[in-house]
């Protein structure tokens, strides 16, 4: 009888390990880099001890306001959150970034192709001027100078 329950338990057990696994699907890194985080939210900590590449395969486990919980192909003993929006479906083959220059992954980052930026240029938007664009962008503000504001200004970090 303990053999059945034994048997029984085992065969439970493999069908909710495969159902668990139809459900995840493999999405790829659309970012040139994504570090994981530990929670939903700008702010959340990261997964400490790995970086995602453009192109990297990731399952997804779980998905919450635009958020999406992932774990790495190349390393499954790690999870953590990353915005849906960092994501394809399509499959990415992580050579093309290594081919394509820094200026047109800052294009594509912004949804521009060099077409699209020429024809730009020419156009409308040719007065733009994206020097200021650049040094702009290039700015940054240490995460804990971040936190600090938003906590003495009691504004909401967002996520949990």
């Amino acid at each position: 009888m303990r053999m059945k329950k034994t048997l029984i338990f085992v065969m439970v057990w493999l069908l909710a390990a495969a159902s668990l696994a139809a459900q995840s699907r493999t999405m790829y890194v659309a970012t040139k880099t994504l570090s994981l985080k530990t929670g939903t939210g700008l702010f959340a900590g990261t997964v400490q001890g790995i970086t995602l590449n453009y192109g990297d395969a990731v399952a997804v486990l779980a998905e919450r306001s635009g958020w999406m919980q992932v774990r790495p192909e190349r390393d499954r003993s790690k999870s953590g959150w990353v915005r849906a929006n960092s994501l394809s479906a399509r499959r990415i083959v992580s050579g093309n970034a290594a081919s394509a220059s820094a200026s047109e992954m800052a294009l594509a980052g912004k949804g521009f192709s060099e077409e699209v930026e020429q024809s730009y240029r020419q156009g409308a938007g040719s007065q733009a001027n994206y020097a200021d664009i650049d040094r702009m962008e290039a700015q940054t503000v240490p995460l804990e100078d971040l936190r600090r504001f938003l906590s003495e200004g009691r504004l909401n970090m967002g996520g949990e």
